[in-house]
């Protein structure tokens, strides 16, 4: 997943439907109005293309790498619907930069094109390195040293990737240990998310203004059996994850889609649900970011979940979590009902967040319970 040169503009590509013939389909899929639609550009043989897509500044400019094995890339100036390809040794890390036509490809070093991936220019070795992301100045790289261990050791560049220094991040509520991190720009400088997949099923998004130095718990996303993919976008505060989850039954198998986008900074998300069946048609999308409302907040020992519309739906799931992911209450609301009030009386002053589930769709925020 991947933000466009447009704002609104995302780009996904994920594994689509399987054939009578067991052939298993990806598509690249586009949105100009930040997931709530969606257009396929693309489809691919999911064995032989499926390669990950990063968006460049210039509008239609969309990178896959690699593009059918490890030695190669594609470039397509169309939103994704063609790709022209091109070789480059062994990749192993890449990104997109900051300015149109910039690309950085780490294999044996770090390499810096600078028009659209036809000549590389070699930077620096740092083959202990993991390439992550750039900067929102143009001379900006990040690579991360210690991937898997809180404090984080973030690895910094303001000359291309030439040279670097070490950033300590420190995670809030996150173990000394965890599985993974990513880190994605945002529209400022110094502007930082960081995703922390602290296990299989617990992804955490942290946000920084000052190139990690300072760290805070914005929420965390809703996991999937499947995949899980994630960009920041290119207005201020915007934020989106996808949810991606097979349906149907065999051999007629597709995906199920959920894209959650976020205005202030991933704290809480609008959700839209898309059924990528072969022929994308019963596309549906929902948004109930405006249709429920959560007061007091703070919070002292009654929590209120207010309905605003319609419900269609026979029962509306509420959960809420603590800091750390515990399930620590939860209700109902039946069809007919217009309002669900958790008793927290019992529970300890601090962050918590919830969750609601209406079908398909699903929405999050933030609690803060005072005494």
């Amino acid at each position: 997943m991947t933000r466009g040169g447009d704002t609104a503009e995302i780009y996904l590509s994920c594994q689509w439907y399987a054939d009578p013939n067991h052939i298993t389909w990806n598509g690249i899929f586009h949105s100009t109005d930040n997931g709530q639609t969606l257009t396929m550009q693309r489809k691919t043989n999911f064995l032989v293309e499926a390669g990950l897509i990063f968006g460049d500044s210039a509008a239609g400019v969309l990178y896959q790498i690699p593009m059918s094995n490890q030695d190669s890339f594609g470039v397509s100036f169309d939103y994704g619907v063609t790709f022209d390809k091109k070789y480059f040794n062994d990749i192993y890390f890449e990104t997109a930069g900051c300015m149109a036509g910039e690309l950085y490809i780490s294999g044996w070093g770090l390499y810096r094109g600078t028009d659209f991936g036809n000549v590389f220019t070699y930077q620096s070795a740092h083959d202990s390195l993991r390439l992550q992301e750039v900067g929102t100045l143009p001379c900006e790289v990040y690579w991360v040293k210690r991937n898997s261990i809180n404090p984080l050791k973030l690895a910094y560049s303001n000359d291309f990737g030439q040279t670097y220094s070490i950033i300590t991040v420190s995670f809030p509520q996150m173990p000394i240990a965890f599985n993974y991190c990513d880190v994605h720009r945002g529209t400022e400088p110094g502007e930082i998310y960081f995703v922390v997949w602290q296990h299989y099923d617990t992804i955490a998004l942290y946000h920084s203004f000052d190139y990690g130095h300072t760290v805070t718990f914005q929420s965390y996303m809703l996991q999937t059996w499947d995949e899980v993919f994630y960009t920041a976008g290119r207005t201020p505060g915007s934020f989106y994850y996808a949810r991606r989850e097979i349906c149907g039954t065999p051999p007629c198998l597709h995906s199920c889609l959920w894209i959650y986008f976020s205005r202030d900074y991933g704290e809480t998300f609008t959700t839209y649900y898309h059924n990528l069946d072969s022929t994308l048609t019963g596309i549906g999308q929902k948004d109930i970011q405006h249709e429920i409302t959560v007061f007091p907040n703070p919070v002292t020992d009654k929590l209120v979940f207010r309905f605003l519309g319609s419900i269609v739906t026979e029962k509306n799931e509420i959960r809420l979590y603590d800091a750390i992911g515990n399930l620590v209450n939860q209700g109902i609301l039946r069809k007919g009902q217009t309002e669900v009030t958790l008793d927290i009386g019992s529970l300890s002053p601090g962050l918590y967040f919830y969750k609601i589930l209406q079908n398909e769709s699903r929405q999050t925020g933030k609690v803060i319970i005072s005494r």
